[in-house]
């Protein structure tokens, strides 16, 4: 659906807002505004990569921007989508999923859009959408960072699969973010030697996009560092825990054996020596707990159990 917004004060740009693009919306881009099929196939695919092009026939810039999606029911790990920009002369698109629509929410504020409206030409407009998106990946960063920590007092007292699954959701997180953030910053990068002409307004902010992306790459990394050292922590305990359930297991099967050897002898229809009265299971039963109880001490002694 294209919607255009309605600025409360008159501007010299136009916004026009696509959430999920359809085959009517693509033929209107199409017909009305001379986009390409090529253009089009950019739009719709849900994991285009971030990256600037622009298509000298139509005059056309095309931006895609990755952005955080939070997790869902299927999906228990944050991921991240394209969203997409169109600059057209005096024209600027926004093209969103259902997923990324919470970029462009805020702005559909009177308020926000009285602000927005202030903006010099269209390339501020532009770099206000990424600014305003980018900063969305540390308030991601930060509630990865607030789980960890959850989970690193949980993981301290006891262990569960839970408690791993729920790490293993934050290190796949980050690898998505970690990767956004770097392809996202790339493009920014981009920008600053293409043939889009930005006001100086909006060359100041791009720079400050630029620094968001950098101080959310720097998050992301420090944030991965530590979730490693945690995950390696975590595994080792699990290590070191079976191993003591293993060495257990293990002693005790042994100490185990002194009964099983002893009454398999004397279970025998044959005549041993030595022992032949009726009372003699009792000298056995002794006999056998004497010696698991030395095997005990021995094993104590010589630091196995």
């Amino acid at each position: 659906m294209i919607k255009q917004q309605i600025f409360p004060i008159e501007t010299d740009f136009n916004w026009y807002d696509v959430n999920g693009l359809n085959e009517a919306d693509s033929r209107r881009l199409q017909t009305e505004f001379y986009f390409t099929p090529e253009i089009i196939s950019y739009i719709s695919d849900r994991h285009e990569r971030p990256h600037y092009d622009y298509d000298q026939y139509t005059d056309t810039h095309l931006l895609v921007y990755d952005v955080p999606v939070w997790p869902t029911t299927t999906i228990k790990h944050f991921t991240s989508r394209p969203i997409t920009f169109l600059l057209q002369d005096k024209n600027l698109f926004s093209f969103h999923t259902i997923e990324t629509s919470y970029v462009f929410d805020e702005f559909n504020d009177p308020k926000v859009l009285r602000r927005l409206s202030h903006a010099q030409d269209v390339t501020e407009l532009l770099v206000t959408f990424l600014m305003h998106a980018s900063q969305y990946f540390q308030r991601v960063i930060t509630q990865l960072d607030a789980e960890r920590n959850d989970l690193d007092v949980k993981l301290s007292d006891d262990i569960d699969n839970k408690n791993l699954e729920e790490l293993s959701n934050i290190e796949k997180s980050l690898v998505y973010l970690s990767s956004s953030i770097q392809t996202d910053q790339m493009m920014l990068r981009s920008l600053q030697h293409s043939r889009l002409t930005f006001s100086e307004a909006a060359k100041e902010m791009l720079d400050d996009v630029l620094i968001e992306s950098s101080q959310s790459s720097e998050m992301v990394q420090i944030s991965q560092q530590v979730t490693k050292t945690l995950s390696s922590t975590s595994n080792n305990m699990l290590n070191n825990n079976l191993n003591d359930t293993m060495k257990f297991l293990t002693v005790w099967s042994i100490v185990l054996t002194i009964p099983t050897i002893l009454t398999g002898f004397y279970g025998m229809n044959v005549k041993l020596p030595v022992l032949g009265g009726s009372y003699d299971w009792i000298i056995i039963t002794l006999i056998t707990v004497l010696l698991m109880v030395w095997l005990i001490f021995f094993m104590r002694k010589h630091h196995l159990l």
